[in-house]
């Protein structure tokens, strides 16, 4: 019985030893490791930092993934802001002195089925901003985030596999890109530039809708350029997702394009006619040396590239065109030349006060453009003037010719003979020498001559064209003299002495034909 309750007192002593030493570590635990601040119940799960003025002093592991940040040290209140306002809007840009009554704020998120809450508290040294959410995740929540996060990964994948560099800033930083900008990144910075940024650009007018082009070269010499159209959009505060389009095709494309232009360009300047070339706009955009000659109008205009309304505009006060009678009809007339130059119809003569004459063509060109031709025809229309005026001579002096003339070329076309011939042969003056040939001028003679070898004979000749001269016995036994010359070995031109036959008023009847 003494030993049973000697054991118990033993057992007793040792656990208010054991409890004396559990108490005494927690007494000695609350002196010596007291935190200086303790988080409320609620928060001790969620992510939390705790600020002194705009720079971070700790952290929970869970924050600093959020952040993306190792170090606690390491994160100021910009970042921090920059990586929570995706959840949560408003955020203040500085945060206020922990001393202040209203360092005291929540913010709820940006999302409405989204109960998380961002907490600002001070406690009159930090500032300790919180993330927390009521609401735990349930089955189906939990499914939902994954296929959202699978379907992120999908778009990822996708915006990666697009040879077009796509690329997110923030602050002048790089915060997203994919793929085929990263290649551009690697390749740049192998080069040993010491310009970081893969692309320079005018970052505002890329935001107004303009495109930028750009080039970037690449390579360990550098001499392979790429050039690249650039767009930007801003899809959030301080983040602009910027998208390159390679243009490399397109830039030589407007290369060869350029040089064709040139090469025109060099033969057009050789053309003594004017050209002038307008795109679908109406503006001038290809003209050459001849143009300024010919028109008289300054180089400074034309290069400023004048629509056509003013372009004929200056031709009109220079002269260079027939004056209009008024304005409405000057009008009409450039939107007819417009129309008929569109399908190449287009063709007038200007008969300019200063003497000359312009041959005026439209022609159409593609993509809807038009080209104006220009032509000095001066000496053309004086030159044909001069030709119609020495046939109108030749023929009043035939006409006055008592001797019956004809031409026929190598082929017996009848090219043209007197009216004394035509009488000769008893045909009407209103009778045209194209409608025969040298057949049917023989067959007219042999009707009215014996058959025999001096009709063969003369025909022989005629056809031949061999020059000679000769006579013809008529009825009345009167000598008809002819002469037979070749012009140019191609024309040959009889001429019948009708003039002494006619003074002694003898019969023009072909009894027959004899050689002389």
């Amino acid at each position: 019985m003494l030993l049973e309750t000697i054991d118990i007192l033993v057992v007793l002593i040792a656990g208010l030893v054991t409890a004396a030493v559990i108490f005494s570590s927690i007494c000695l635990g609350n002196l010596f490791f007291k935190p200086k601040v303790s988080l409320p119940s609620r928060y001790a799960e969620s992510p939390w930092m705790r600020f002194s003025g705009q720079s971070c002093i700790s952290a929970s592991r869970t924050a600093l993934e959020i952040v993306q940040i190792e170090e606690a040290q390491s994160i100021v209140w910009e970042q921090a802001r920059d990586a929570l306002k995706v959840r949560f809007a408003d955020l203040p840009r500085i945060l206020p002195d922990p001393s202040d009554e209203t360092a005291q704020e929540s913010y709820a998120s940006r999302f409405p089925d989204d109960s998380g809450m961002l907490h600002i508290d001070g406690d009159g040294e930090a500032l300790t901003i919180t993330i927390t959410d009521e609401a735990p995740l349930s089955p189906v929540d939990k499914h939902r985030e994954l296929s959202h996060r699978a379907e992120l990964e999908t778009r990822e994948n996708a915006v990666d596999k697009l040879t077009h560099p796509m690329w997110a800033m923030s602050k002048g930083q790089v915060i997203w890109s994919n793929k085929a900008f990263r290649t551009l990144q690697r390749a740049k910075a192998s080069t040993g530039s010491e310009i970081k940024e893969v692309f320079h650009f005018d970052t505002l007018r890329a935001l107004s809708g303009q495109s930028q082009r750009v080039s970037i070269s690449v390579g360990s010499s550098q001499s392979e350029a790429h050039w690249f159209d650039i767009s930007s959009v801003e899809v959030s505060e301080d983040v602009l997702l910027n998208c390159a389009v390679n243009v490399d095709g397109l830039i030589a494309a407007e290369t060869a394009q350029r040089k064709f232009v040139q090469t025109l360009a060099k033969t057009f300047a050789q053309l003594s006619t004017g050209l002038a070339i307008f795109d679908r706009d109406r503006r001038l955009v290809l003209f050459n040396p001849a143009l300024i000659d010919l028109t008289s109008l300054p180089p400074h205009f034309l290069s400023a590239q004048p629509n056509l309304q003013s372009f004929f505009d200056r031709l009109r006060d220079n002269r260079i065109m027939p004056e209009p009678k008024d304005y409405s009809s000057w009008r009409r007339q450039i939107a007819d030349l417009v129309v008929k130059s569109s399908d190449g119809r287009y063709q007038e003569t200007w008969r300019l006060p200063n003497g000359l004459t312009y041959r005026i063509v439209g022609r159409p060109h593609p993509d809807g453009a038009i080209a104006i031709l220009i032509e000095d025809i001066s000496v053309e229309v004086s030159l044909t003037q001069r030709f119609k005026g020495q046939l109108e001579l030749r023929n009043i002096a035939m006409e006055a010719m008592e001797d019956a003339l004809v031409c026929f070329e190598s082929d017996g076309t009848i090219l043209f003979w007197s009216r004394a011939f035509a009488r000769f042969l008893g045909l009407p003056d209103t009778e045209q020498a194209a409608s025969y040939t040298l057949g049917n001028i023989i067959q007219l003679w042999k009707d009215k001559l014996e058959p025999g070898a001096i009709r063969d004979t003369l025909s022989a000749r005629m056809r031949h064209g061999s020059e000679r001269q000769g006579s013809l016995t008529l009825l009345s036994g009167e000598k008809l003299d002819y002469d037979l010359r070749v012009h140019e070995g191609n024309a040959t031109i009889v001429t019948l002495h009708t003039a002494a036959l006619m003074k002694r008023d003898l019969p023009p009847t072909i009894v027959a034909a004899e050689a002389g």
